[in-house]
């Protein structure tokens, strides 16, 4: 069964995806939701978890700082924590880490 976007977080993954479409136009992969929203498990206290596949090179901590205050004004805008993790789209495709894999499997793509 191919997971479902929940309806609820709509008003805050259509400016995320937009915004990181702008900010990386060409070098953005893909943009996955994975976690307890992607398995429709979250609770008042789950945070929201995006995976942002870039095109290399990618500095995940660069990347961080580069997006930080967009994402915090959207979790301000609408009391959530969105917790984003950067990965080179090469690792997302190769690696098989027990966490890519599930979110490969579980991950909605935005």
């Amino acid at each position: 069964m191919k997971p479902v976007l929940p309806n609820t977080l709509s008003p805050v993954l259509k400016p995320l995806k937009q915004y990181l479409q702008a900010q990386y136009q060409e070098r953005l992969n893909r943009v996955v939701l994975f976690g307890s929203y992607a398995r429709q498990q979250a609770t008042d206290d789950s945070d929201v978890d995006i995976l942002i596949v870039l095109h290399e090179p990618v500095d995940a901590s660069a990347e961080g700082q580069h997006t930080s205050e967009f994402i915090a004004r959207l979790c301000l805008e609408h009391d959530l924590l969105i917790s984003c993790f950067f990965l080179p789209s090469s690792r997302y495709q190769a690696e098989n880490s027990p966490l890519l894999r599930n979110i490969r499997q579980e991950g909605i793509v935005l």
